[in-house]
């Protein structure tokens, strides 16, 4: 009798296998953002997506300042040629404006953002000014509104400064306060629960018995999803046992916008994933043409989006990072795809079987020239986390890629600071 053969995770050929950009694609249609929004403080805000507009009830600047430490002058009064002399009348410094209007034949010291007072228009820089007194003296060098800013010149009442699916970072923070908003709609936190499955699994702390391992996993799971701000619920490790397993994921819908697994989503005998979604959900299980990571599930239970990783912890974390994270990313409506891709040469020959699209980890630096290179951070077995530990970067070579020598210029893909 013939044998039913498998195709293994090592085959680097697969006729059954997506690629990776058709598994991206299939992903992100089928996540939709989420409907609930959040009114919160600026002080609350930071790292949330905005659910809408944001306008700037002012203009900025809100008043003509100026853009320099010097002298406000009209400048009328600089010279066609030679030098002139201009007495200083009075002060403008932030906060503390001029009262007064500057006359021909006279300039007013003034500080960087501070208001321009009536009768000047341009501003002469404080190095460009000889002092003698109560009076300087100036070139013919200066033109009409040099280093003025005026009201508008950033933007004006009105305007969209913030757009609904932007990102904010403390620098948008720093802008919604400098027009003074400080409530605001934002899509609400997602909830994301995740639990490990296998006999072999042992939590840390916990003593190893032959065959055991402790489960690194849900570790790595936690630490991705609080750097990306979303609310986690780790249900723990679950052992091979089907009626476990289902039940876990049923509870999980229930409570969390996603639900994602390590380990069980494979074709072993205890790998239990695929036929319990099979009976509980809609439910795609693939086979992804990349390396690592060629086992991953995906779909929804329930209202829940549902990713099934692979059990190796370089598998799971390289999985998460080029699915899960955007997919997160998709549903709080992020608009902005921040994924960055560098050409570097790279120090050391990379092996390479084509057939699968290879994230290799590596570390990315300048050299002494100040160019950028990559280098490998050694064996890239995808049990091995310390390939992952030592690196700031994937190494991405193509699917029909062979070995890369050393000095060939290769795709990197920096880390954010999620991993």
């Amino acid at each position: 009798m013939p044998m039913n053969k498998q195709t293994s995770c090592d085959n680097e050929f697969d006729p059954n296998s997506l690629s990776f950009e058709q598994a991206q694609q299939r992903i992100q249609q089928h996540v939709t953002t989420l409907t609930g929004i959040r009114c919160v403080s600026i002080r609350e805000a930071l790292g949330r997506v905005l659910a809408d507009d944001v306008c700037s009830p002012i203009n900025v600047p809100p008043f003509i300042n100026s853009a320099m430490d010097g002298y406000a002058i009209h400048a009328s009064d600089i010279p066609a040629s030679g030098d002139t002399t201009l007495k200083v009348i009075g002060k403008s410094f932030a906060g503390g404006p001029f009262n007064g209007t500057v006359q021909t034949g006279e300039c007013v010291r003034i500080m960087t953002g501070a208001v321009v007072p009536e009768g000047a228009d341009t501003i002469i820089m404080q190095e460009h000014a000889e002092v003698a007194g109560d009076c300087i003296k100036i070139g013919s060098e200066h033109k009409k509104g040099q280093n003025v800013r005026h009201p508008g010149d950033d933007f004006s009442a009105g305007d969209i400064i913030i757009k609904a699916g932007e990102r904010l970072s403390p620098a948008k923070l720093g802008l919604l306060a400098s027009v003074g908003v400080t409530e605001f709609n934002v899509v609400r936190t997602p909830v994301v629960a995740f639990f490990s499955t296998g006999d072999e699994l042992k939590g840390v702390g916990k003593t190893l018995q032959p065959g055991d391992i402790y489960d690194s996993n849900r570790y790595i799971l936690f630490g991705m999803l609080q750097k990306m701000g979303v609310q986690c619920l780790d249900m723990g490790v679950i052992p091979d046992i089907k009626q476990q397993i289902e039940q876990t994921l049923k509870d999980a819908a229930k409570i969390a916008d996603v639900v994602i697994t390590s380990g069980g989503a494979s074709v072993g005998e205890a790998d239990y994933i695929k036929e319990i979604l099979d009976e509980i959900g809609e439910v795609n299980f693939w086979k992804i043409a990349m390396k690592p990571g060629k086992p991953l599930a995906f779909g929804k239970i329930n209202d829940a989006l549902f990713f099934g990783l692979p059990g190796n912890p370089v598998s799971a974390m390289v999985t998460f990072y080029q699915f899960v994270q955007p997919s997160i990313k998709l549903l709080e409506g992020e608009i902005a795809d921040n994924t960055v891709t560098l050409t570097a040469r790279c120090l050391s020959k990379l092996k390479k079987r084509p057939g699968r699209k290879d994230f290799q980890r590596g570390l990315l630096k300048t050299d002494e020239n100040n160019a950028l290179v990559v280098d490998t951070t050694g064996i890239q077995g995808s049990h091995m986390l310390s390939s992952m530990s030592k690196a700031n970067c994937f190494i991405v070579l193509a699917a029909d890629a062979g070995d890369i020598e050393a000095g060939t210029e290769v795709e990197v893909q920096p880390f954010s600071d999620l991993i």
